[in-house]
């Protein structure tokens, strides 16, 4: 048996880009404290399909959380933020 399981720390910070963190002092100290992996963008590039891939390793096309909201017929109208875990499928 190994020890004990190295930390891990995921910021999602929307919108950030390499050269913001010239204006983020602290987050640039912590990036530089340890090990990190540069992520590439994801398309469509909105927070739900982005972090779905982070979590599930596959890409848009195979978890298939393309937007932030879904369509419901009934209503007619886009509603968003109303995904559920159970529809990311990876």
């Amino acid at each position: 048996m190994t020890g004990a399981p190295t930390p891990l720390l995921v910021l999602d910070v929307v919108g950030l880009t390499p050269a913001l963190l010239a204006h983020m002092p602290r987050l640039t100290r912590l990036a530089r404290g340890g090990s990190h992996a540069a992520l590439d963008t994801v398309l469509p590039a909105v927070t739900c399909a982005a972090q779905s891939t982070y979590l599930t390793g596959t890409l848009p096309a195979e978890h298939g959380i393309v937007g932030n909201g879904w369509y419901f017929r009934e209503l007619g109208d886009v509603l968003l933020w109303r995904q559920h875990n159970g529809l990311v499928a990876g």
